[in-house]
């Protein structure tokens, strides 16, 4: 089994390349998406989460965290964020820990799609460390326009991220996502090519 790790900053392009790869047979673990199951109602997370941030947070009338509601609290107060994310990152890591037992010993490639790869403690734990970057200006317009963020949602989210310079200067493979889709599924296909042949640990 090689583990790949894949992150980039937000609106890079990361989940389109990690959807790409998996068309040509990865087997992708989505750490954003771990991350939405931990705070479905009834998880141990989401009463840790409404315990501290309130019941504010909820859509009105039903039990369901307001996700964008959370996210303007947490990214306006670096404090917030902090225990956001003391609560969800051990169990997004325990989660891919699962994951990553059960395919232990097959010859699979999994690939871990998390925007806080570093912040979550695994980028040392992987075999390869694949970063996606894109010009700041495209990621605010990307933003803006497919996830209907104002322009102060999207820096303050990009505030909270590590540079994507310095993410890239400890990569192994890096993909610039400035083109075309066109563009990307090449370099998908080049990225490809090169995890296939790396030696299995």
């Amino acid at each position: 089994m090689l583990v790949v790790g894949l992150t980039g900053g937000i609106g890079s392009g990361k989940s389109t390349l990690a959807a790409l790869l998996e068309q040509r047979g990865a087997q992708l673990v989505d750490a954003d998406e771990l991350g939405r199951l931990a705070l479905e109602p009834g998880q141990p997370a989401w009463h840790a989460v409404v315990s501290q941030f309130g019941r504010e947070i909820l859509i009105p009338g039903t039990m369901g965290i307001d996700r964008r509601r959370l996210a303007e609290m947490v990214f306006a107060d670096p404090h917030k964020l902090a225990v956001l994310n003391e609560i969800v990152h051990p169990v997004i890591l325990s989660r891919i820990a699962d994951v990553l037992e059960s395919l232990g010993g097959t010859d699979s490639i999994v690939v871990i799609d998390a925007a806080l790869l570093h912040a979550i403690g695994l980028a040392d734990a992987v075999g390869q460390l694949i970063v996606v970057v894109a010009e700041s200006g495209l990621r605010i317009d990307r933003l803006m326009r497919n996830r209907n963020m104002s322009r102060g949602e999207v820096l303050a989210r990009i505030d909270a991220q590590a540079s994507s310079s310095e993410a890239a200067a400890e990569a192994d493979f890096v993909v610039c996502n400035d083109w075309s889709i066109e563009k990307l599924e090449a370099e998908a296909e080049r990225l490809w090519d090169h995890l296939r042949v790396l030696p299995q640990p």
